[in-house]
């Protein structure tokens, strides 16, 4: 387990990307039917998938500095891990073997060995075995960019042979598969090409324009502003056939710019940023399908108490309870999410175990309102470009403004989210909407840390509570879905980022494209297996 000191800066430097996703509002096309010219669009016979990036990546395409949202569909295609999440699984976030074909655990969850997967290659050419676990797991500690913290509790890499390794943590970790399996998480990276390019900076220079892991897909290009490009690699250890060996992925800077393409037949798919007005439309299309996937994106109110008005919880909770969320989300995102019914993602616990009734109590919110002083002032903060965020900010004013209150709603920039809040919260909004949120993995402490923790890479507001931070160490310690709740509970009654929906992945793909659901993780968003993709020829038009 990472010592909680050094997670504050490596986990602050995420995104904004992880909020934003999924919440961009369509101008010129959100409204009206689609036109005739989408039913006309034919699949492609070259063999090459054209999807589409929004705003670039935000970062190199390297996987131990990647810490976003839509470029995730580079790294999982061109890296992994020893282990992964099983795609086509939306009912859980079920961990199965990747380039480790089975593993043990010790009972007290600090030994972890892997036998690895033979006759695999890296894009370089050089074989995989147990050296390059350790390696791979150094560079991550040098880079020291945002997912380093996943192995910053890792004591020992003992090689037992050439295709065995044990992993010793330093202190239990029962969340450590997880932590191997999150789409964030530690890959594989050639050792030779670490060696040959590693300069002064650890290979981050080679890394921004090249791959170097074993994964289906080569980084044929990358060109930041300009797109980037996936080709099949023909040594990949699946043996594999694919439909589309060559994936582009041109970078765009209206979604709206996207949405025409797509309607056009240019564009096969939209992964990530379709608009809220637009989704019922392509629900409703016979040319498109969409696909409303399930993930661990969730909805989350975070409060300030490092202001006077919420510096209680009480206050926080009366104030989460008093909103009418049911209506909100039916209202901004009722096609893609619902109320959460827990205190954690939905699937991070077992079925029937992470369970919370939904409390709407409007009188004790105006009670609250007016016991405050005359004319008091709350600001609602949400992220800039959010369009959901913006909406559900300004319901919630108006609400609280009928009871008396000025309501003030303010937009940032991620700058500000991920670093002058945190830094100084005294000077953040009362209030900051996130209606589109995710922890790097569907585990329960990876959510409850992130969002939680006094050091979580996702409290923004620093709000935080010595109970719940304590239940969610024993929980880590020991595995107990018992203490993961006791942990869901003290949040809530702390008030600080509590959930308020869960939500889906979002995605539009041409009618002819088949196996979108089986290529898709419930745990990265996103992106899918581009390689398990095919065509549907039943579908595909004259």
């Amino acid at each position: 387990m990472t010592s909680r000191t050094r997670r504050v800066p490596v986990m602050a430097r995420r995104t904004l990307a992880l909020l934003a996703v999924g919440t961009l509002l369509l101008s010129g096309c959100s409204d009206g039917e689609l036109g005739d010219s989408a039913a006309t669009a034919a699949a492609p016979t070259d063999g090459v998938l054209r999807l589409g990036v929004l705003n670039d990546i935000g970062q190199p395409p390297d996987p131990d500095v990647y810490y976003s949202g839509n470029g995730l569909a580079i790294t999982t295609n061109a890296y992994e891990g020893l282990v992964r999440y099983e795609a086509g699984n939306h009912e859980a976030a079920t961990v199965v073997p990747s380039l480790a074909e089975s593993w043990q655990v010790s009972d007290d969850f600090t030994e972890y060995t892997f036998t690895l997967r033979q006759g695999v290659t890296f894009h370089d050419g050089t074989a995989f075995d147990a050296s390059a676990v350790g390696a791979s797991f150094q560079r991550r500690l040098d880079v020291d960019a945002g997912p380093a913290y996943m192995v910053q509790g890792v004591e020992d890499v003992e090689e037992v042979d050439d295709h065995t390794v044990t992993v010793t943590l330093a202190e239990p970790n029962s969340a450590f598969l997880d932590y191997l399996a999150s789409p964030y998480g530690p890959r594989m990276i050639s050792p030779t090409a670490l060696t040959e390019h590693g300069g002064d900076d650890f290979a981050q220079a080679w890394l921004s324009t090249h791959s170097a892991g074993t994964g289906p897909y080569v980084l044929s290009k990358a060109v930041v502003g300009e797109g980037y490009e996936l080709t099949y690699f023909d040594d990949y250890w699946g043996n594999l056939d694919p439909t589309f060996t060559t994936v582009e992925l041109p970078v765009y800077t209206e979604i709206s710019a996207m949405q025409l393409e797509l309607e056009s037949g240019d564009l096969h798919a939209l992964l990530s940023g379709v608009p809220t007005a637009s989704r019922q439309k392509y629900l409703d299309s016979e040319a498109l399908e969409a696909f409303a996937l399930p993930s661990f994106q969730v909805g989350v109110m975070y409060m300030n108490p490092n202001r006077d008005l919420l510096a209680d919880a009480e206050s926080r909770r009366t104030l989460f309870e008093g909103i009418d969320w049911a209506s909100i989300v039916d209202q901004v995102t009722g096609v893609s999410s619902e109320v959460a019914q827990g205190y954690y993602p939905k699937g991070a616990l077992p079925p029937g175990v992470d369970t919370r009734e939904v409390v709407h109590d409007p009188a004790a919110l105006e009670e609250w309102v007016g016991s405050l002083a005359p004319g008091i002032e709350i600001q609602i903060g949400y992220n800039a470009g959010g369009s959901d965020a913006e909406q559900m900010a300004n319901i919630v004013a108006a609400q609280l403004q009928s009871l008396g209150m000025t309501a003030t709603v303010t937009s940032h920039q991620s700058s500000e989210v991920f670093g002058d809040f945190p830094e100084n919260p005294e000077d953040a909004p009362d209030v900051l909407i996130a209606p589109a949120t995710w922890p790097d993995s569907n585990n329960a402490f990876m959510h409850g840390h992130v969002f939680w923790d006094p050091d979580g890479g996702l409290n923004h507001l620093q709000c935080s509570d010595e109970t719940t931070t304590g239940l969610l160490r024993e929980a880590l310690t020991t595995g107990s879905d018992e203490t993961y709740v006791e942990a869901g509970e003290a949040a809530y009654d702390a008030g600080c980022a509590p959930v308020f929906a869960w939500s889906t992945d979002f995605m539009v793909a041409q009618g002819w494209l088949e196996g979108v659901e089986s290529s898709h993780s419930i745990a990265a968003p996103a992106t899918l297996d581009f390689a398990t993709l095919g065509i549907d020829e039943s579908a595909t038009a004259e």
